[in-house]
């Protein structure tokens, strides 16, 4: 470029210098003829350059499309999975190699009742001890030592949950993908649902032997019961020995009220379905307590009940007998004096029945044997209200749960269905 403006510089100063027209016009038609070859090659030279941008836009553009094309297949792929880590019905945690917890999902925090803010891209020995998940994570990370799958009980802020844990480890990545998978499984509602399984078990087996037991003793007690009122009319003139003999009647007496006791309750719960409102039905309950002469005056009741009504499908006596049977077994937890709480609430398919006191609470061994006829910690009671108490709600499709400390008091939560299926 410079050679050609040389060039030009150098016609049109000889242009200047010609000492004639006709020299002075041949040096500017050189000029003119140089720029115009220049111009040429110049609007050549911008159409291939053009083209070319062109060409590569083009290119660029492709380039582009491809790459959005594969931002989107990478977002679907990224929303698919996690919506699959969203639906699972385990809980998931992954630990890289350097202790670092890269994957921490909704349902985990569910689970371990932890925010996902604290765990997340965080060090796992920040928020865990090195065993919590019965096992130690360095020897894991480290060594490749684990338990395929273990087990743990943990205390959450809402309840103690039993959790199953199995454990893999990721080994054929990139070094900075190699870690540890914990898959975490809430067995808390199963070993319920066993427990009460087994429960029901064990009640219908003791029903029945109770059934035949009554049975062999209500007949040879009728003949003794019988034979003792003969006699004792027989010793009307004797009276030394006649008392006696009422010793035996008062005895056969007090039989007879056990065994038809027995029998009352081996018998099926035959429900008779109602609309009842349940605020009602407790407000009922807890003002025939309060008008018993027994009741003191040292026992404060505390309700929160649903302000407006709230009806629910039930027998309305027999859910009364088992609320009344619950709400006395607490009072009498209490030794005349505490809270005794009842509240309700209101959840998507049932309601929940809270019934707390302030006693002396249920010792771990004996919380699977409450439900047990017979079974009573008390001097007084022959152990089947509480048992009778779970026959009617079971009987209204409902289930009865307890929780207790010892010295702070026990809650029995009974849950009822808002519609009978």
């Amino acid at each position: 470029m410079s050679d050609i403006l040389n060039q030009l510089n150098e016609s049109a100063n000889l242009a200047l210098r010609a000492k004639s027209t006709q020299e002075s016009m041949k040096h500017l038609a050189k000029a003119f003829a140089l720029f115009s070859n220049e111009s040429t090659r110049l609007e050549n030279a911008n159409v291939r350059l053009l083209n070319r941008f062109n060409k590569i836009k083009d290119q660029l553009e492709r380039v582009e499309n491809d790459l959005r094309s594969k931002v989107s297949d990478l977002d679907a792929a990224s929303l698919y999975l996690n919506n699959i880590l969203k639906n699972i019905s385990q809980g998931i945690l992954y630990i890289d190699l350097t202790g670092i917890v890269t994957t921490y999902t909704t349902k985990a925090q569910n689970i371990l009742e932890i925010d996902e803010k604290k765990v997340l891209f965080n060090k796992y020995l920040d928020n865990f001890k090195d065993d919590f998940f019965g096992f130690s994570i360095k020897n894991a990370l480290n060594f490749s030592m684990f338990p395929k799958t273990s087990y743990i009980t943990i205390n959450t802020k809402n309840a103690q949950k039993l959790i199953e844990i199995n454990t893999s480890i990721v080994w054929d990545s990139p070094k900075n993908h190699r870690g540890i998978i914990l898959l975490l499984k809430d067995l808390t509602d199963l070993q319920k649902l066993q427990i009460r399984a087994n429960r029901n078990d064990r009640l219908n087996q003791i029903g029945q032997i109770t059934n035949s037991i009554a049975h062999e003793i209500k007949n040879p007690l009728s003949s003794i019961r019988g034979f003792a009122s003969l006699l004792y009319k027989d010793l009307e003139h004797t009276k030394p020995l006649q008392d006696l003999v009422s010793y035996i009647l008062d005895a056969t007496k007090s039989l007879e009220r056990v065994t038809n006791n027995v029998l009352a309750y081996t018998r099926e719960v035959v429900i008779d379905i109602e609309s009842i409102d349940i605020s009602s039905l407790i407000k009922e309950i807890v003002k025939s307590i309060k008008i018993d002469e027994t009741f003191s005056e040292n026992v404060k009741i505390n309700l929160n009940l649903i302000d407006s009504s709230h009806f629910i499908p039930a027998d309305r006596d027999l859910l009364k007998s088992a609320i009344l049977n619950i709400i006395q077994n607490a009072y009498h937890a209490m030794d005349d004096r505490g809270y005794l709480s009842i509240s309700i609430i209101k959840n998507i398919s049932s309601i929940s029945i809270n019934i707390s006191d302030t006693g002396i609470g249920i010792e771990k061994k004996d919380l699977e044997n409450i439900f047990t006829p017979f079974f009573t910690t008390k001097q007084s009671g022959n152990g089947l209200g509480l048992p009778q108490a779970y026959k009617i709600i079971s009987a209204h499709l409902g289930t009865i749960d307890v929780r207790s400390i010892i010295n702070k008091g026990t809650t029995f939560t009974i849950t009822l269905p808002h519609k009978r299926k």
